[in-house]
C-alpha cells in the first residue's frame, strides 16, 4: 500500500469515526438508563427493576416447588428403604465399622473392599445383562513380522 492511499484511506476513516460519533454516544446513553425515548409512561430504570423483581419472584417460587417435590420424594422412599441393601464389617485390626452398600460395593467413605476387583465385576454385570463377553484375540501374542494384510500361510506353505 502506498503511502497517499494510507494516508486517504486515514481521512476517510477519520471522517466515517466523527460522522458515528454522535449515533455511538446516543446509543451508549440509551443503554445506561440516561436518555428514555420508548420508556413511555414510566421511567426505563424502574421498568428494569419490575423484570428483575419479576424474574427473582419466578425463581422462588421454582425452587419452592422444587423443595417440595424433593421433601415428598424423600417421604416416600423412606418407606421403601431396604436395610439388606447395607452389610456392615467391622476390621479387625482397626476396629473401625464399615457400611457397605451392596449395590455400589462402597463403604460410608467411598472405599471398595480390599477382595474387589473392578473389571471381574464389569464382566459379572456383561453376563447377567446378556451382552457377550469376548476375549480381544492376539493380546500381546501376535509375532512381530507376521503382515496381517499379507497372506503369510501361503508363504509359510511353500
Amino acid at each position: 500500500m502506498t503511502a497517499r492511499s494510507k494516508k486517504r484511506r486515514n481521512q476517510n476513516n477519520a471522517i466515517r469515526r466523527t460522522k458515528n460519533k454522535v449515533k455511538e454516544l446516543k446509543k451508549l446513553k440509551k443503554m445506561l438508563g440516561f436518555i428514555e425515548e420508548d420508556a413511555g409512561e414510566g421511567k426505563l430504570m424502574d421498568k428494569i427493576k419490575e423484570i428483575t423483581a419479576q424474574k427473582k419472584q419466578e425463581e422462588e417460587l421454582e425452587q419452592v416447588k422444587q423443595e417440595a417435590i424433593e421433601e415428598l420424594i424423600e417421604q416416600e422412599t423412606k418407606e421403601y428403604v431396604n436395610q439388606d441393601k447395607f452389610v456392615t464389617v467391622v476390621n479387625p485390626k482397626t476396629k473401625v465399622k464399615h457400611v457397605y452398600n451392596v449395590k455400589t460395593k462402597r463403604d460410608q467413605f467411598g472405599q471398595y473392599p480390599v477382595w474387589y476387583n473392578a473389571k471381574k465385576e464389569r464382566m459379572k454385570q456383561r453376563r447377567r445383562e446378556g451382552k457377550s463377553v469376548r476375549c480381544r484375540q492376539f493380546r500381546g501374542h501376535r509375532l512381530h513380522f507376521i503382515d496381517r494384510g499379507s497372506n503369510w500361510k501361503a508363504l509359510l506353505a511353500k
